[in-house]
């Protein structure tokens, strides 16, 4: 291929990347859908625009396809640890958890200091009723990134379904300060789950 065209087909690749990246960030996920599609079509060997499509695919609640771009991110960048994690979310959304497991194992071999893959993980073991080992990968993310407001909410739960209930008040009560604008819908779940143990403990004095 001839340089010059080269050089404009990648300035292409790197516009429509962007605007995907400008539409996901501001929840327009179709419009995002839309830019890393015309991206793909001018570039289809690079992970992170595969990876990037997952991740809007997954939050349109498309987890199939989803799975399959992130396949095809790893098929090219098998060390990519955000497109492990990213698939193990989606895989975990459709209740397929010993998979999203293996998913999260591989991103944190890769990364162990990724504190959302420790969180991702975490909060696949809620799901399967496996507490305290959900509270130590919630620890484990929080270790790294204390202001982690995920992975203080998974704590706060994990800690309220083991029963140390002064413990989870007081997670809970932090993760309701931190949370920003965006974990709207966490925070109104925090604020139930903390009047419920708080119900809990006033019965138990």
């Amino acid at each position: 291929m001839d340089e010059s065209i080269r050089e404009n087909v990648l300035e292409k690749v790197l516009y429509w990347t962007r605007r995907g990246n400008k539409y996901f960030l501001k929840g327009e996920y179709h419009e995002a859908l839309f830019s890393y599609d015309r991206a793909l079509e001018l570039d289809q060997n690079t992970s992170k625009i595969w990876d990037n499509r997952g991740v809007v695919l997954s939050s349109l609640g498309w987890h199939s396809q989803a799975t399959e771009s992130f396949e095809i991110a790893l098929e090219l960048e098998a060390d990519n640890s955000r497109a492990w994690s990213n698939m193990g979310v989606s895989l975990a959304a459709t209740l397929r958890f010993e998979e999203a497991l293996n998913c999260f194992n591989q991103a944190l071999e890769l990364n162990p200091e990724d504190d959302e893959a420790w969180n991702n993980k975490g909060s696949a073991l809620i799901s399967m009723a496996r507490y305290p080992e959900a509270l130590e990968n919630f620890k484990k993310a929080l270790h790294i990134n204390p202001d982690n407001p995920q992975a203080l909410a998974g704590k706060g739960s994990a800690l309220r379904f083991l029963g140390r209930y002064q413990e989870a008040a007081e997670v809970l009560e932090k993760f309701i300060a931190i949370a920003p604008p965006e974990l709207a819908h966490m925070k109104e779940e925090a604020w139930a789950m903390l009047l419920d143990i708080r119900l809990i403990m006033e019965r138990e004095e």
